[in-house]
């Protein structure tokens, strides 16, 4: 039979042989827990910019520069007679005449085209036909609960009698409503059907209260400026998005 002795002391082997195994183990758990210090280097490794980010980043610095140089203005030219706002790529010009509310409304994506008017059959590049743009807009007449809806377009053939007076942008529908908004239930009537003479007395009164050939030619001025700031502030948002 084993002496307790003896037992005791096997007991003391075993406990050290334990400790040790122990003691080396939380040694390799230190190991690993220094290795995963290192977990932010690879991170950086993998948020390095490609060839293409940095080809990107340098076309869009010399691209801004270009476009920055070649801005006419920096701030849009004022349209007369009616206070601006803008949101982004919505403009919105209002103006009182008499008791009624006048409100326009255009949007400059997709807007610009070259000034064709030149039909030269080929230029030299320094002759290129300058960029314009030239939108869609809505005129809204309010008056007595009651909305007259007019909607223009420039670069359509014009309607009516028009031998005497070019104008710059035609009507291309109309309707009233009397709701918040114009609805696919309100009728509207197509300017390409409308009688000749309407369409020429709707022309008139949108001049009379200011929508003119000289309103439209500053329209296209403002719209031409303020495009080209919107796309200067894309392309610098893009090159934000590239760098980040």
């Amino acid at each position: 039979m084993l002496s307790r002795s003896f037992l005791a002391v096997g007991r003391r082997v075993l406990m050290q042989s334990t400790r040790t195994l122990a003691s080396t183990n939380c040694g390799r758990l230190t190991v690993r827990g220094s290795r995963s210090l290192g977990r932010p280097e690879y991170a950086r490794l993998f948020s390095t910019k490609t060839k293409g980010d940095e080809e990107l980043s340098n076309f869009l610095s010399e691209e801004i520069q270009a476009e920055k140089k070649s801005r006419k203005q920096s701030i849009p030219p004022k349209i007369d007679g009616f206070e601006i706002k803008t949101e982004n790529a919505n403009v919105t010009l209002t103006r009182k005449f008499n008791d009624e509310t006048i409100t326009i409304d255009f949007n400059v994506n997709h807007t610009v085209e070259t000034d064709d008017t030149d039909d030269t059959p080929e230029k030299e590049p320094s002759e290129a036909s300058p960029m314009m743009s030239k939108p869609n807009f809505d005129v809204l007449i309010e008056k007595g609960g009651q909305k007259l809806m007019l909607s223009c377009t420039f670069g359509v053939e014009p309607q009516g009698d028009q031998d005497d007076y070019d104008d710059l942008f035609q009507i291309v529908e109309f309707s009233m409503y009397t709701g918040e908004e114009l609805d696919d239930s309100d009728y509207s009537v197509s300017g390409d059907i409308m009688d000749a003479q309407l369409y020429d007395l709707l022309m008139n009164l949108l001049e009379e209260r200011g929508v003119t050939n000289e309103f439209a030619e500053q329209l296209i001025d403002f719209s031409t400026s303020y495009e080209h700031g919107q796309y200067i502030g894309l392309l610098e948002k893009l090159k934000g998005f590239v760098l980040h």
